[in-house]
């Protein structure tokens, strides 16, 4: 699989599990679900902190109705979540929707 050069927000479980196998970026995956507005609130946030640290991270949108079984593997509650991997180590996890500051904070963290 060819990582996009964009960084455009990739989706579904498969493109997680690949990104997993074949990447050293950091990955964050926001986990969505259908009539859900603060998703939609969220997206350019995450897309904005995709850009700014190109090259170092991914984002994958998972649809929580459409993958329960990994939501309910990462115990995942409600939409929107964003959980942070490092390969298929979960380095962070937030649920609901929180301030720009808190999603740039963690990927510092995480990317170092």
């Amino acid at each position: 699989m060819t990582l996009p050069s964009d960084n455009l927000s990739m989706q579904g479980r498969q493109a997680l599990e690949q990104l997993q196998q074949i990447s050293d970026q950091t990955i964050l995956v926001k986990f969505v679900a259908p009539y859900c507005p603060s998703c939609e609130t969220l997206a350019p946030v995450l897309e904005q902190l995709v850009t700014d640290y190109a090259g170092a991270l991914q984002l994958v949108t998972i649809d929580m109705t459409e993958e329960p079984e990994l939501a309910i593997m990462l115990a995942i509650r409600s939409a929107p979540t964003v959980v942070l991997f490092k390969g298929s180590t979960v380095i962070e996890t937030i649920a609901g929707l929180k301030p720009k500051k808190v999603y740039r904070e963690i990927v510092q963290k995480a990317i170092g």
